[in-house]
C-alpha cells in the first residue's frame, strides 16, 4: 500500500467534499445557516468516510502479490442444508 498516494487522493477528496459543504452554508440565508447546512456537512463526511475506507482497503488489496486471487467470487450455493449440522434444527 502506499500510504502518501492514498494520503494524497484523499486530501483532495476531503477538500472538495468540505468545499462543497461550505458552498451550502454560504447560500444559506441569515436564520437558516444551520437548517441549510447541517446535512451538506453530515453528507460530505459520511461519504468521505465510505470513500476513505474503500480507497484504504483497496489499496491494501492491490499492494498484495496475490490481489488477483483476494478478487473472488463465493462458491454457489450447495442444497438446502448443506453444511449444518443434522442436529440443528
Amino acid at each position: 500500500m502506499d500510504r502518501d498516494v492514498v494520503m494524497h487522493r484523499m486530501t483532495e477528496r476531503f477538500q472538495e467534499l468540505y468545499g462543497r459543504a461550505l458552498d451550502a452554508l454560504e447560500r444559506a440565508p441569515e436564520g437558516r445557516w444551520i437548517a441549510d447546512s447541517e446535512w451538506a456537512f453530515r453528507d460530505a463526511f459520511q461519504q468521505l468516510m465510505t470513500e476513505s475506507y474503500q480507497t484504504a482497503v483497496q489499496s491494501r488489496i492491490d499492494a498484495q502479490p496475490t490481489s488477483r486471487d483476494a478478487a473472488f467470487s463465493p462458491s454457489p450455493r450447495r442444497g438446502r442444508g448443506a453444511g449444518r449440522d443434522a442436529s440443528q434444527g
